[in-house]
């Protein structure tokens, strides 16, 4: 099993959302979010973490910079009928704050933006996810947080797109270690500074 790649990129595969990487002369297909596709670039040194799928008619090497999107993927990948391709997709359309929030409020409009994933597809994953703690997603436990927040503002009366919206906003402006009263404060205030916003 190949839980690490260290090397140089080597070829770029945008339409596979793959990256070939030169480990010592050995070239490695890594399937990856786009968003890692798009940041790279050929000749770069590159670092990843490696999930290695085996299925019995191929293997992939799904790699990622962070342990919590690989933890993600992984916990993507166990929900029925979601394969490699379809796990990508959900992380290349969503940053992992964005997923917590999907599922925290049960939110298929924000899942349907990965590619090849349908209302019915975004529903289990959903529904699988619900019971899943966020720790699962993010251990260092900024998604409680966020989720809280999250929940906060739903419960003023605030429209679900506005409120992914202001709460990612306020956590890339805060930080990471925002809590919950923080986030809500922060995303209250840009409401007040936003006139095309709802004031309640």
């Amino acid at each position: 099993m190949i839980a690490k790649l260290k090397g140089y990129v080597d070829s770029v595969i945008v339409d596979e959302n793959a990256i070939i990487v030169d480990v010592a002369g050995v070239g490695y297909t890594v399937f990856a979010s786009s968003k890692l596709i798009n940041s790279v670039h050929i000749g770069d040194y590159i670092q990843l973490h490696i999930y290695h799928v085996i299925k019995a008619e191929t293997q992939y090497l799904c790699g990622f910079q962070t342990i919590e999107e690989m933890r993600a993927f992984r916990i993507l990948l166990n929900v029925h009928g979601v394969g490699v391709k379809s796990a990508i997709a959900v992380l290349s359309a969503l940053s992992l704050e964005e997923l917590a929030i999907s599922v925290a409020t049960q939110d298929v409009g924000m899942l349907v933006n990965a590619e090849g994933i349908g209302k019915k597809t975004a529903a289990r994953i959903l529904l699988e996810l619900k019971d899943k703690t966020i720790v699962e997603l993010d251990p260092i436990n900024k998604s409680n947080s966020v989720n809280d927040a999250v929940l906060g503002l739903l419960s003023l009366g605030y429209p679900k797109n506005i409120v992914v919206k202001l709460v990612n906003k306020a956590f890339a402006e805060i930080g990471q270690t925002a809590s919950a009263n923080e986030l809500i404060v922060s995303c209250l205030r840009n409401v007040d500074k936003n006139e095309q916003l709802p004031h309640l």
